[in-house]
């Protein structure tokens, strides 16, 4: 049996739109963990530049000192993983073209990662559902390293809570 025409457009469509860039504030907010790092490390140079060296060494090592606690180190850890996971599932979105049909890939609003999975609340734009995601779970546990993904629902529609579960 032959499937419908207008579904056959609809996914060709689907596959040869291109997928929209970010406007600037989204864009901004994608990368905001860098960019604070980044404004955190330029205001505050100047400052430890103009401290006397054995102050400066202080100040530093005041900094650093927690990361030798391992719980501190391990939650760490956790937020850096959490970044580098919104990444990868951002470029997951777009290999495995799950977006809308204006192109726009879900938002990623926050993500909790836990010792064994990790939690990502997505917002989806119009034109995209949970079951669209549900379909390609095997292709984003790929993309960001884990065992298999996911997709529980919410209250909302239009947020879903996606988790990815590592192997143990």
């Amino acid at each position: 049996m032959r499937g419908d025409p207008e579904d056959l457009l609809g996914a060709l469509d689907h596959a040869i739109r291109p997928i929209r860039p970010p406007n600037p504030v989204v864009a901004l907010y994608r990368w905001r963990y860098e960019l604070g790092l980044v404004v955190g490390a330029v205001a505050i140079a100047p400052t430890i530049a103009a401290l006397t060296p054995a102050f400066a060494v202080g100040i530093t090592a005041l900094a650093v000192l927690p990361l030798g606690i391992p719980q501190v180190r391990h939650l760490v850890w956790l937020r850096v993983r959490a970044v580098v996971l919104q990444h990868r599932l951002r470029t997951a979105f777009r290999a495995a073209r799950i977006h809308s049909n204006s192109g726009r890939i879900p938002a990623i609003l926050w993500t909790s990662p836990r010792t064994h999975a990790d939690r990502v609340r997505l917002f989806l734009p119009a034109g995209l559902t949970p079951e669209l995601l549900e379909g390609q779970t095997d292709r984003i546990a790929v993309a960001t390293g884990g065992a298999y993904a996911e997709v529980l629902p919410t209250r909302y529609r239009f947020v879903v809570k996606l988790v990815i579960v590592r192997s143990p």
